[in-house]
């Protein structure tokens, strides 16, 4: 069959990890695709971040750096993040096929994209996919020195690779395991909800799996997960209990 060479939009969620997500923008550096382009969405509450991010050795024409200017209080004013509108605003604008979000912890296999762009041409039906993961510790080890379990034993063992059947991926695969075909959004007009902070992700599968049915297991290993006791940080606290992030 003839392989089309889909386009990706990888939209990165930050928040105050300067070090730790030199993993993730390295790994897409060291990409073996190159059809992409890359928004990075700081939600930091300023734009520190911003010269590292436009100087790490891009080419600028396939990056956007879009900081949310609010501080945590205000954010908790408002009820959480706006993160997810500027999530919404990069799938809109993309002219991508697939998207793509990658936690500022994580990472991504250098083939990634290449065994992406396999499955969605070799399953034009298939709306939405979910990888495997290989897991580091961000705050103590390089991507490349994942393993197939967490090696934080004081952490709880994940069961994400768990699968490999069609699932409805809520509560069983983690947000960066799953990538999207543009038009599982534009199609269904379902769109990530702001302000909101906690489960985002939950959200927007309990959502798609409704409109658009099964994800299904792209038969590869997509990312290196970032686990570690820490996760979290520390977050300023909504009202209703959920997490700046």
């Amino acid at each position: 069959m003839n392989m089309n060479n889909l386009k990706f939009e990888l939209i990165i969620a930050y928040y105050k990890r300067p070090k730790i997500v030199l993993n993730a923008l390295e790994s897409i550096i060291k990409s073996t695709y190159d059809n992409w382009h890359l928004t990075f969405v700081d939600d930091s509450g300023d734009d520190s971040f911003k010269e590292t991010f436009l100087n790490f050795g891009f080419d600028k024409s396939k990056i956007d750096y879009t900081p949310i200017l609010m501080s945590d209080d205000e954010k908790i004013n408002i009820g959480g993040s706006i993160f997810g509108k500027y999530v919404n605003e990069a799938i809109q604008n993309t002219d991508a096929d697939i998207i793509i979000l990658i936690c500022d912890d994580d990472a991504l296999f250098p083939n990634y994209m290449e065994n992406l762009n396999k499955f969605y041409n070799e399953n034009p039906d298939k709306m939405w996919g979910y990888s495997h993961v290989k897991f580091f510790n961000p705050e103590t080890q390089h991507y490349l020195e994942s393993t197939e379990k967490p090696s934080d034993k004081t952490f709880n063992t994940s069961n994400l690779n768990d699968y490999t059947s069609p699932i409805h991926p809520s509560c069983k695969v983690d947000s960066s395991q799953v990538s999207f075909r543009k038009n599982a959004f534009t199609q269904t007009k379902l769109w990530y909800p702001y302000p909101h902070t906690k489960d985002l992700d939950r959200n927007v599968f309990e959502k798609l799996y409704t409109q658009i049915g099964l994800c299904h297991f792209t038969n590869c290993y997509g990312q290196y997960k970032g686990w570690f006791a820490n996760q979290l940080g520390v977050r300023a606290r909504q009202g209703n209990g959920d997490f700046i992030k």
